[in-house]
């Protein structure tokens, strides 16, 4: 008797202590790094721009802060990279953003007279993404363009507001067109 009493206890015992740890698939990730690059689509001049945070949000002040600066009455197709440098080999979060498209959106919002910026690509079901772009400057002016990655884990839709889901990156990046 008291050997089934033993091997229910241990059975229970192992039984309750292996608890599986959830795992989330698409858990946000360390941004240390965003970098815009354009090519003017007139001539193929590249230019490229970055923001740099090695530490992450808070702690020690951004490393490198470039200004955009862009030329007037052209129009420039740009790639955004996202970036952990955190950690070696560097991190390309650009392809997971990417590969979960379905719940990522990019987000650029100016306040530079002028400037229009058109998204370029889609995800898997058709809807905006982020990662490419058309900005088409007009006179000299200055401003700020807002690059927001948001996550929508299974809640993307077509014309989602920016208020709609969790920011991953959010930069405001200072605009001259001259």
């Amino acid at each position: 008797m008291k050997s089934k009493i033993y091997l229910l206890f241990f059975f229970s015992t192992v039984l309750f202590s292996c608890k599986k740890e959830s795992v989330d698939p698409n858990e946000g990730e360390l941004i240390t790094t965003v970098k815009l690059e354009f090519t003017d689509l007139g001539n193929g001049t590249k230019k490229s721009f970055e923001f740099k945070d090695l530490d992450g949000e808070g702690g020690a002040a951004p490393s490198k802060f470039d200004e955009i600066v862009l030329s007037p009455g052209k129009t420039y197709y740009c790639e955004l990279y996202l970036l952990n440098e955190s950690v070696s080999p560097v991190e390309n979060i650009t392809l997971e953003v990417e590969g979960e498209g379905v719940d990522h959106q990019i987000y650029y919002t100016s306040s530079v007279n002028g400037l229009n910026i058109t998204d370029l690509d889609k995800d898997e079901k058709g809807l905006v993404l982020g990662l490419e772009s058309k900005w088409t400057t007009g006179a000299a002016s200055t401003g700020n363009v807002n690059v927001t990655l948001k996550h929508k884990p299974g809640t993307k839709a077509a014309n989602d507001p920016i208020a709609k889901g969790d920011t991953d990156v959010s930069i405001d990046f200072k605009v001259k067109v001259q």
